[in-house]
């Protein structure tokens, strides 16, 4: 199920990985949410091809079809999806551009099997680390990107890292409800504002509460207009208060940042009766962000799948890849003289429309 903010259901959600079972819904709700997981899942199906959305299909289809346009498909927006390409067949590189400008700045999110963070212009000739340092002396787990945040004419990176909960706060936790023994990690937000052109403008942190009971991130409601406005970008999510007395009730937080500052604002909320008789027993549910960790352990050292030529139109038109390294889908590399031309014009930085590039360097019959 995934994790949406109580009081901000049009939020942009960027929680794919936090996907748990919430111990305060009730079995309607629960029903409500699994059906809209299932109706997610379908899309994976292998059927995708048959959508009425190119959104939807595979890169292969989308190079076979002539009518297609990367620059109209919301699915190749610079900020849904990283970017990749793959380095002499064994190293894996995903970035994001930080404009849909040709030849942007990038942020490089992560190399082979590792989280690296660094922004990155042209042809990756000056490239500026990020270094996260922890906010708490709990043995941390990880770094990593949570989000990209449009900010007026800015963007803001949000961090997020992880650290080992204390058997003590997993006691304290299980003993307010039995649902919390899979939070494995309290977690600690870095946001780094930045320009289109990669120019760091603040860096502001926070440590959330403990356990984040559901969250969001994204534009603040404007209460006037009713509007979702990204001038200020708010987090909200719920804890535990005290549930030992008559009245239990959890802590509602928020945080709004609005370029290099923070505002906080918390609130007793008393919990509802379904809500009160749902902390007393287990759930069940899977804890699908333990599930993401184990996936990627077990593959950590698997060969990465090569890049499709739509991907490498992206790596193109970004000027993402160095000048000195071997990449490119593999029928473009097993055709010697092309693969030369591709590289010669990549360097003199020449420009191609899709339609040009997808003539000359995509395999059209596959």
């Amino acid at each position: 199920m995934l994790y949406f903010s109580k009081n901000h259901a049009q939020h942009l959600f960027f929680a794919l990985t936090l996907i748990a079972l919430v111990p305060s819904i009730c079995h309607a709700e629960l029903e409500e949410q699994i059906e809209q997981v299932l109706y997610i899942d379908a899309t994976l199906d292998g059927n995708e091809d048959a959508s009425i959305y190119p959104e939807n299909w595979s890169d292969e289809k989308k190079i076979r079809d002539k009518k297609y346009n990367p620059h109209e498909d919301s699915s190749q927006n610079f900020l849904s999806n990283t970017r990749y390409f793959v380095i002499n067949g064994q190293n894996a590189v995903r970035y994001y551009p930080l404009s849909d400008a040709a030849n942007p700045a990038l942020l490089y999110t992560k190399v082979g099997s590792k989280n690296y963070f660094a922004i990155v212009q042209s042809y990756g000739a000056t490239m500026q680390p990020i270094i996260l340092k922890p906010q708490l002396s709990h043995k941390l787990k990880d770094h990593q990107l949570f989000s990209i945040q449009p900010h007026d004419k800015n963007l803001v990176l949000v961090f997020r890292s992880r650290y080992f909960h204390t058997p003590a706060e997993m006691a304290r936790n299980i003993a307010l409800d039995p649902n919390f023994k899979s939070y494995l990690y309290r977690t600690s937000y870095e946001l780094i504002e930045v320009t289109p052109q990669g120019k760091i403008l603040h860096r502001s942190q926070f440590t959330a509460p403990s356990p984040e009971n559901g969250l969001g991130f994204g534009p603040k409601l404007n209460e006037q207009n009713g509007d979702y406005e990204d001038s200020s970008i708010e987090y909200t999510t719920s804890t535990p208060g005290v549930y030992q007395t008559l009245h239990p009730y959890d802590i509602d937080y928020s945080y709004v940042y609005s370029h290099g500052t923070f505002t906080k604002h918390t609130q007793k909320r008393l919990l509802t009766p379904s809500e009160r008789a749902a902390i007393k027993h287990e759930h069940g549910g899977v804890n699908a962000e333990n599930m993401q960790d184990e996936y990627e352990e077990a593959n950590m050292d698997r060969v990465p799948a090569p890049s499709s030529c739509l991907e490498d139109y992206w790596v193109y038109h970004d000027k993402a890849a160095a000048k000195n390294v071997r990449w490119g889908n593999p029928w473009l590399q097993q055709q010697p003289a092309l693969y030369q031309t591709f590289f010669k014009d990549y360097e003199k930085a020449k420009s191609y429309t899709w339609p040009k590039f997808r003539q000359l360097f995509c395999n059209l019959e596959q």
